[in-house]
This record gives C-alpha cells, sequence and structure tokens, in this order.
C-alpha cells in the first residue's frame, strides 16, 4: 500500500491562497467603510415611464427645496392635459404638481397644461418637504386628460438619482 500526500498539498494550497482570499476581502471593506466604494456614486440615473409618456432626460432632483424636474414627451397621439401628480412612494410622499412648461397646474383649481402630440414638457412637481442628499428613489403617477375622448388617465412613473 502506497501512502500518498494530496491531503498535505491540499492545506497548504488552501492555507496560502486563503490568506491572499482575506486580505483582499479585508481592503475591500476598508475601501467600502471610507466611502470610496460608496453605492451613492454608482447609482444609475433613470426615469421610466409606460408606453406613450416617455422621459428625455433623466429627472434633477433638487434636495433643498424638494423639487423634482422632469422632461417628458407626449408620444400617446393625441393631445392631452396633463392635471396632476397625485401620488408618490418611498422619498416623495406627497407629491404635488407646480408647473408644467412654466404655467401654474391645480386641479382643484382646474388649472391644467396641454401637451400636444409628439411634444414636449417640462414638468415641476414637489414633494412637500426637503429631501436628503443623495440616493432618491420614488413612483410618481401623473394624471392625464385625453382631450379627443374626455377620458382622465393615469401613468405611474419610476424615478431613482441623486439628489442634490
Amino acid at each position: 500500500m502506497r501512502v500518498t500526500r494530496k491531503g498535505q498539498a491540499a492545506t497548504e494550497f488552501i492555507m496560502t491562497y486563503g490568506w491572499a482570499i482575506l486580505v483582499v476581502l479585508a481592503a475591500i471593506g476598508a475601501l467600502a467603510y471610507f466611502g470610496v466604494l460608496s453605492p451613492d456614486k454608482f447609482l444609475p440615473e433613470r426615469c421610466n415611464f409606460p408606453a406613450g409618456i416617455d422621459c428625455i432626460d433623466k429627472a434633477v432632483i433638487t434636495a433643498a427645496d424638494g423639487s423634482i424636474q422632469l422632461a417628458l414627451k407626449n408620444n400617446i397621439g393625441y393631445n392631452i392635459n396633463i392635471t396632476d401628480a397625485p401620488t408618490g412612494t418611498d422619498d416623495c410622499l406627497n407629491p404635488t404638481m407646480q408647473t408644467v412648461n412654466g404655467a401654474d397646474v391645480n386641479a382643484t383649481l382646474g388649472l391644467a397644461a396641454t401637451i400636444e402630440n409628439n411634444g414636449q414638457a417640462a414638468i415641476v412637481i414637489t414633494c412637500g418637504t426637503s429631501l436628503p442628499t443623495g440616493r432618491f428613489k420614488s413612483d410618481i403617477t401623473v394624471t392625464y386628460l385625453n382631450l379627443e375622448t374626455s377620458l382622465e388617465h393615469r401613468a405611474t412613473g419610476n424615478i431613482r438619482g441623486r439628489a442634490t
């Protein structure tokens, strides 16, 4: 019967490279602890709405006044009136639509802004309070009126980014 030394070789391999792996993990942990690998720096900024209402650009999120600026395009196929942004989630729980292309929007006063088919709109929404700087995430529901049928619809968009 022959005795082999496979067990000793395997143990030496694990001990040698195990320490190297621990050193690499410790270095990654130190970088994360000191903020070099902060997830805020790698967070993808995005603005997604359902088909027909498209985000043209990423949202601009201002932490100090709690505002979100969106650039949307009407690809629904008909003219619409943006009337309100009644609901939000996560970081913007109480959104209020302020302006569409600079015009005031207020559903209770009957103020609405028309966006023509294939037209663009710059929309400002406030969240009611200031926002913490850093990661921002919210779903915003925009209410619009089809001017051809007079039916009201809602489109919920997903906004992710950095509040500055």
